[in-house]
């Protein structure tokens, strides 16, 4: 088997783990809606909830391609 392929997939899965975990920061971090929109904030936190799930995305898409090279790296020997 290919190390280098290995090294690939297992770099996916730990890329593909920064989803959940930026999702959870979110979620720990920010205020409830209910508090931003009493507290005048509800832009802002649209915002930053809007960056927290296109990082969520780009790491599922980031970890896809990572797997697919390391799965054609695998299969080419």
């Amino acid at each position: 088997m290919n190390r280098d392929g290995v090294k690939w997939i297992v770099g996916a899965i730990l890329v593909l783990g920064l989803a959940p975990v930026t999702v959870m920061f979110g979620t720990t971090l920010l205020p409830s809606r209910v508090a931003a929109q009493e507290g005048g904030t509800l832009i802002p936190w649209s915002l930053t909830w809007g960056l927290i799930w296109m990082t969520a995305l780009i790491a599922v898409t980031l970890a896809g391609f990572l797997f697919r090279i390391g799965v054609s790296q695998v299969r080419s020997q």
